[in-house]
């Protein structure tokens, strides 16, 4: 579970740092919010790319071998920004890369989990979604701790480090694992009919619009609102930590958990919309408790979606989240793009009242999704 939660964090670590660093990276290279979506939606629109193949080749080659490619992948691809990013042109195609080699960790880490026969996988599926959050705590931390400093490429290399150690991890801890002796070619061979999975990644996308949102302009947006760089990104960092003490709460209770879990991710999601709802308001202080409440209460969700369809589809969790995710990619790959159009024609407070509406149908349709998968 460590090893799965070092890989997670190594591979989408990049993705959330372009973000936050947003203020910075701009900046050097003259570019606006909408210019700059591009950035960060480039990560995740080869992510979305490659997600459905990759959760289908992982099925054949087993997951060590593809998370330890994917991991070597995106600490070569951070080397790049640190030492050679001269353009924003080059950034966006280190970020693409490392989105692919993303996608490719991701469907592999979920396969791993059900493989090893984890007693509690509830409680493991939670720790391996806290990665996320705590990637994006890990990429608040940067603005202070390097941006600020000795310069924002150095977050890269930092990043690079942890890939790298996330490589050897994988390389000593997880054993070789011969592919499963069927392909699974369809989900539906464990249960979860496609049409589901389908409607799974819609409501997954929408959601993961606002997450995209959430992680890409908080920062800036704090900024704007009034706060200063330094406590913008300590605001990111500690939103996330309660993103991630709220996953692991609910995980050490998903095992034992008797509604439908696509049910209780839509009852918790009206506090994160809210959360995002208060963004809106443009005051400094406000921004600081609404920008927690969208974490805690709108980042939540896809732990219990994912222990839904990886315990629905044990035997090919690869391929059945590769479709969901893909829904999740284009989510997050779009949100950059279309807030920051937003954001450039109408500011950061209409920009949060339009993402709040993208989860409340996200969330209307994940309740819709109980007790059909």
């Amino acid at each position: 579970m460590a090893v799965a939660v070092l890989a997670t964090v190594s591979t989408v670590f990049p993705g959330f740092l372009t973000g936050a660093l947003a203020v910075q990276v701009s900046a050097e290279f003259g570019v606006g919010e909408a210019t700059y979506g591009w950035g960060l939606g480039g990560f995740f629109l080869a992510a979305t790319c490659g997600s459905f193949a990759l959760g289908r080749l992982v099925q054949r080659i087993g997951p060590r071998r593809q998370i330890l490619a994917a991991t070597v992948v995106v600490a070569s691809a951070q080397l790049v920004v640190g030492f050679a990013a001269r353009s924003f042109g080059l950034l966006v195609g280190a970020m693409a890369v490392c989105g692919l080699a993303n996608a490719a960790n991701q469907t592999a880490v979920n396969l791993a989990l059900t493989r090893a026969r984890i007693e509690r996988l509830g409680l493991a599926v939670a720790v391996k979604q806290s990665g996320m959050p705590l990637a994006s705590l890990l990429g608040g931390l940067m603005v202070p701790t390097f941006a600020l400093t000795v310069g924002w490429r150095w977050a890269y290399l930092a990043g690079s480090v942890l890939a790298a150690g996330a490589a050897v991890s994988v390389a000593v801890v997880l054993r070789p694992s011969s592919p499963a002796p069927t392909s699974a070619t369809s989900s539906s061979d464990s249960g979860s009919p496609t049409p589901m999975l389908v409607l799974a990644a819609v409501a997954g996308g929408l959601l993961a619009f606002a997450a995209g949102a959430l992680n890409g302009w908080v920062v800036s947006s704090g900024v704007d609102a009034g706060l200063s760089e330094a406590t913008a990104g300590w605001t990111l960092s500690g939103a996330a930590a309660v993103g991630i003490a709220v996953r692991l709460f609910f995980g050490f209770r998903l095992d034992r958990l008797r509604r439908d879990p696509f049910l209780v991710a839509g009852l918790i999601l009206p506090f994160g919309v809210l959360g995002v709802a208060l963004l809106a308001v443009r005051v400094s202080g406000l921004h600081i408790a609404a920008t927690v409440l969208a974490f805690a209460g709108g980042w939540v969700w896809p732990v219990f979606t994912n222990f839904g369809i990886v315990r629905a589809n044990t035997g090919s969790a690869g391929s059945a989240t590769g479709i969901t995710q893909t829904g999740v990619y284009v989510g997050v790959f779009s949100a950059p793009l279309v807030t920051g159009l937003l954001i450039e024609r109408f500011g950061y407070g209409p920009m949060w009242a339009v993402v709040a509406v993208f989860m409340v149908v996200g969330t209307a349709l994940t309740l819709s999704l109980a007790d059909r998968l």
